[in-house]
């Protein structure tokens, strides 16, 4: 069994726990509560509903106790950080900085989907995420012996955040001071390959969401007032133009 196996099979674990965190933290359901409860709703989980998709499979959807429908989101949650765990095994390989990377795309998953759902990016996920990431990446760079490639992350994640602070106190929503704050974290893990690579995920997170904004408003689904959520661009982006860099560096 290949490592990106591996690490897709260990997502979709890591992805039943995350799932509960998109569910619990923006109605303010502790965390640890909300684990022992099936996702979506707050029955008494058993066996079955610990089991990675499945458990939305065996239901149907909809559960048979209580009747409570629930959407794809929380299985979609589950897939796409098995996918991006996958992924990052593929790109990162064998490096001590890998296990940094991971927790990254876990927290970005979180925020992500956060964002969608509530137009949110919460501090109780963001500010405990940013300090873990940057403590595993500090740490994984010492033993990578890149240690001297930290700084320029620090700063290249410090400029994304003022890159979009300015516009979080100018514009009325477009851009909110989550997406600021947001943008440290990416900028971060960005900047550790190259500078370049953290302007590659700013402007790839504009034209995205500038594509589906656009698209929905032909598609009339979107007025010409309304706002869509930016984190989520933020977030691909970011995955996009981090994953080019490393395939092209290998680093």
């Amino acid at each position: 069994m290949g490592p990106s196996l591996l690490a897709f099979l260990a997502g979709l674990v890591a992805g039943r726990f995350l799932g509960v965190v998109v569910a619990a933290v923006p109605v303010g359901t502790p965390v640890r509560e909300a684990v022992s409860t099936r996702p979506g709703c707050g029955c008494r989980a058993g066996p079955w509903g610990f089991l990675p998709v499945m458990w939305w499979f065996g239901d149907g959807g909809r559960r048979r106790l209580c009747g409570c429908r629930v959407g794809v989101v929380l299985p979609l949650v589950e897939l796409v950080t098995a996918g991006a765990f996958a992924g990052t095994v593929y790109f990162v390989g064998a490096a001590w900085s890998l296990p940094a990377y991971l927790w990254f795309v876990s927290v970005s998953v979180v925020l992500a989907f956060v964002d969608v759902g509530h137009r949110l990016i919460p501090n109780r996920v963001l500010v405990p995420g940013t300090a873990v990431a940057l403590l595993l990446l500090a740490g994984g760079a010492a033993l990578d012996d890149r240690l001297g490639e930290l700084p320029e992350a620090l700063v290249t994640g410090a400029g994304y955040f003022l890159a979009l602070l300015v516009p979080a106190l100018l514009t009325r929503g477009a851009i909110g001071m989550g997406d600021a704050k947001l943008a440290f974290l990416l900028g971060l893990f960005a900047g550790y390959g190259r500078w370049e690579v953290a302007l590659q995920a700013g402007a790839g997170a504009f034209v995205l969401a500038g594509a589906v904004a656009v698209l929905l408003l032909v598609l009339r689904v979107l007025a010409r007032d309304d706002h869509i959520p930016f984190g989520p661009f933020m977030v691909l982006a970011a995955w996009i133009a981090i994953a080019r860099d490393l395939a092209t560096t290998g680093t």
